[in-house]
């Protein structure tokens, strides 16, 4: 237990000196491990682990990618007013970015139809 405590901390130590200012959102997606990507994209819009842990893999990218849409239809509705910050602008397009990315178009789809046999 102790040593899973460290480890997150030690990730979390490790994120946060990866997001500096001067780095894109690119050159630190990069840097991330996996669960360290996993958990910026949970941050950014609006979950945590624990609101996604007892999920089924496929129901936890349906879940993360409806709350980025609902999230992004919001900042892009405030974008378009006019109302929009800097901060709430890199928001979005870092959540547009994941939403674009062509293992993230279809979270909802059946992997298995990939792997069925040939005949």
């Amino acid at each position: 237990m102790l040593a899973v405590g460290t480890q997150l901390a030690m990730a979390q130590s490790a994120t946060t000196s990866t997001n500096s200012a001067d780095q894109t959102p690119a050159q630190t997606h990069k840097q991330l491990t996996p669960e360290q990507r996993q958990e910026h994209i949970l941050k950014l819009v609006g979950l945590t682990a624990a609101d996604v842990k007892d999920l089924a893999p496929k129901e936890r990218r349906a879940k993360i990618k409806e709350a980025a849409e609902a999230v992004s239809a919001k900042l892009k509705a405030k974008q378009t007013d006019g109302s929009i910050t800097p901060k709430e602008e890199k928001r979005l397009k870092e959540i547009e970015k994941f939403l674009t990315h062509p293992g993230h178009k279809a979270a909802g789809a059946s992997q298995s139809t990939t792997n069925a046999p040939q005949q």
